[in-house]
């Protein structure tokens, strides 16, 4: 949120949050921040809802709201773009993903496992950019693995604010439910269950939360719907490859495109790879990182337009040719 409001606001426009109904919070205490501070009334506005039928399709569809900036699932994001249509509105769209973690048998394993556990676990698998689907070179496949679970199988489930928890729970239990139903989905179509799969055992005091134990699967062909279809949980699924051209069109067959991570030594292939992948962000080496000068967003059903530096101020603005004859 406070990446698009910074330059939104920066050039000079006056801008509406409109956040999830199930994340509030965050927004109300900018809002108090802004007061603070001395911040105009009307520059920054909050408006709390729902999306259908509601404050979301109020704002998305009113004739004085000049653009649009979006980050949720695809399926809101096209909704979103159908509004905008009606009086030409510019819109940009960050929306799902479901991405590909590559790792090649010459990566440094120890700097693979701790990257791809956070790129899947981090936030309980909430996050965008999380890498559900994982491609590993067949030489380390077995060893790969092994060290995931073995170190998937050390997070502890606890409350967000003890620091020794290893993952917490997800946002709510409508949520939970969607993520055990992909967890049961995965056994239908023949997963293995490496580990996880269920309801974690919590202390009496945690067992309201919406937990789900951490997940990961092999075997599946890459048209399963655990595959395909974003979960945004705390969950991956394994396959091996033979080759940059056969991770490459497995990595690509699917109808999300925002990010990827490649572990690797080789810098060529690093090239090789970067070019070939369909995705908005490549990271290499790394998950997460991020500069606000340099692009943000996705390709196919994952976005439309880019944020971030120059790009920011390309959308928060429009573009004026002035001619001035002397």
């Amino acid at each position: 949120m406070t990446w698009k409001l910074g330059p939104a606001m920066a050039c000079g426009n006056t801008v509406v949050v409109k956040p999830s109904e199930e994340t509030p919070q965050a927004a109300a205490l900018l809002g108090d921040v802004m007061n603070k501070v001395g911040v105009p009334k009307g520059v920054f506005n909050v408006v709390n809802g729902f999306g259908p039928d509601a404050a979301g399709e109020f704002l998305t569809t009113h004739p004085q709201v000049g653009a649009i900036t979006f980050t949720g699932e695809t399926r809101t994001g096209a909704a979103i773009m159908k509004a905008a249509a009606d009086g030409a509105r510019p819109v940009s769209l960050e929306m799902g993903g479901k991405n590909a973690a590559i790792v090649f048998a010459d990566c440094d394993m120890d700097e693979a496992i701790a990257g791809t556990i956070r790129s899947t676990f981090a936030n309980c698998g909430q996050v965008c950019l999380g890498t559900e689907r994982i491609y590993v070179e067949r030489p380390i496949f077995e060893t790969f693995v092994n060290r995931l679970k073995e170190t998937v199988e050390k997070m502890k489930p606890g409350a967000p604010t003890d620091p020794s928890s290893g993952i917490g729970p997800l946002i709510s239990q409508e949520h939970r439910n969607k993520v055990l139903s992909y967890y049961a989905k995965a056994l239908e179509e023949g997963a293995t269950l490496v580990t996880g799969g269920g309801i974690p055992d919590m202390p009496d005091a945690l067992k309201g939360g919406s937990w789900v134990e951490p997940t990961i699967w092999t075997g599946l062909s890459d048209t399963a719907a655990v595959v395909r279809e974003e979960i945004f949980g705390p969950c991956c699924h394994i396959a091996p490859f033979d080759s940059e051209d056969e991770v490459i069109r497995r990595a690509n067959d699917n109808p999300y495109g925002l990010a990827s991570a490649i572990w690797t030594a080789n810098l060529q292939r690093t090239h090789r790879m970067a070019a070939a992948i369909e995705a908005g962000i490549v990271w290499v080496n790394s998950w997460f990182l991020r500069d606000l000068r340099t692009p943000f967003g996705g390709a196919k059903q994952s976005g439309i337009g880019r944020e971030g530096g120059v790009h920011s101020l390309e959308f928060y603005t429009e573009l004026k040719n002035v001619c001035i004859k002397l």
